[in-house]
């Protein structure tokens, strides 16, 4: 009876080290999360019914073999309240509520980031910024930009109605994007909202992913075709998706068929910024009066802002030497960029594109000094560091 009993206790001792080594192993393989992606939409505006129509797209293709994979979808559109969603398996859950809050505020953007990073971890993380954008821009500024503008709303990144108020709407300044997301988290950033692609921006950015993916000018407004990027933005090949977005936009008709996307690698800006500080010192009092007719442009406002990086400096008459070291940097720090041959084609405001490096820039003119945004571009780390 006593060896019975022995037997019998061993078999319970043995039975329980495996059930403890089963749930440990579980609990290994349960949180063991290649990539969480977060895309946070800002919809509390016109795109509201597109934030709807590309988290069904998402949906359509996160099917049960990707359970290695998180992907979450904060979103606030017009008379909805805030949510964070979690798609997957062909469905989407609501895993986090907020009460009325304003999208473009920073301090709401860092909550929903933590909230994601304390519940969702994973090896791997990304972001998608989804909304509207107008990259560096102030909102204050924005006034004197585009002065009568009526097809484009005034707005820095995201932008959310207040109707009634005034002003009647509110952006998130770069400042505030810079101190919302925390540093050396993210694999990639990816903009999905138009005039990201700034160097300005990307400088500001430059301690927050290892890569940002963003477009020099305007995005249809569908943004990026989801049922066809989503899986490859889960596994991290942001290069993939660059391709995939110019190609869906590339093979359509009319003023539909506009694509401009590059990826920057952020780890080359800090040589990309010294080598274009050594360009411009020997250009000191003279840019404010640069002809800017013959420099290739991107956007439609009244007063230009978006103006081609490379094609600036090629303008400028830079010297060959200094010119070729830009290049070289400019190739590390932007290993891929593409565009289609003009924006908006055949509209009565197409502008030819025959120069994308990848990024744009600012060029504070003479005449835009009286309106403070020269003053307000000083303030930006880019223009800080080179003293442009």
């Amino acid at each position: 009876m006593i060896f019975m009993r022995r037997i019998k206790w061993g078999v319970l001792v043995a039975s329980a080290l495996l059930m403890m080594n089963s749930c440990i192993f579980n609990a290994e393989v349960e949180h063991k999360i290649n990539r969480t992606v977060l895309v946070y939409i800002g919809a509390d505006n016109n795109l509201s019914n597109t934030a709807n129509s590309n988290i069904y797209s998402m949906n359509s293709c996160i099917s049960s073999g990707m359970d290695n994979y998180n992907l979450l979808v904060f979103v606030d559109r017009r008379d909805v309240a805030p949510a964070l969603l979690h798609v997957h398996n062909f469905k989407i859950d609501t895993v986090a509520k907020f009460p009325e809050r304003d999208s473009s505020d920073p301090v709401l953007l860092r909550e929903v980031i933590d909230n994601v990073l304390e519940n969702w971890k994973a090896e791997h993380y990304g972001l998608v910024m989804w909304s509207h954008g107008t990259g560096w821009l102030p909102t204050d500024k924005l006034h004197f930009v585009a002065p009568n503008m009526k097809y484009a709303p005034r707005r820095a990144f995201s932008w959310e109605d207040h109707k009634g108020q005034t002003p009647p709407y509110s952006c998130m300044e770069l400042d505030g994007l810079v101190e919302a997301i925390p540093d050396n988290v993210f694999d990639f950033i990816v903009f999905d909202a138009c005039y990201m692609g700034n160097v300005e921006v990307a400088y500001a950015l430059r301690n927050k992913a290892q890569e940002i993916v963003s477009s020099c000018y305007e995005i249809v407004s569908y943004g990026f075709p989801y049922h066809i990027v989503t899986r490859d933005l889960l596994n991290g090949n942001v290069l993939k998706s660059c391709n995939e977005f110019y190609n869906y936009y590339n093979s359509m008709s009319g003023w539909e068929k506009m694509a401009g996307i590059s990826l920057v690698n952020t780890e080359g800006l800090d040589s990309l910024a010294r080598c274009f500080r050594k360009i411009i010192s020997g250009y000191e009092g003279r840019i404010d009066s640069i002809d800017t007719s013959n420099i290739q442009c991107f956007d439609r406002f009244d007063h230009h802002v978006f103006f081609d990086l490379e094609d600036l400096l090629v303008k400028m008459g830079t010297d060959r030497e200094l010119m070729n070291e830009f290049r070289l940097q400019l190739d590390k720090c932007v290993p891929f960029k593409i565009s289609t041959p003009s924006i908006f084609p055949g509209d009565r405001e197409e502008i030819p594109v025959n120069s994308y490096c990848g990024m744009s820039i600012y060029i504070p003119l003479a005449a835009y000094e009286a309106s403070g945004l020269n003053a307000e571009y000083r303030k930006t780390e880019w223009s800080d560091y080179t003293g442009y």
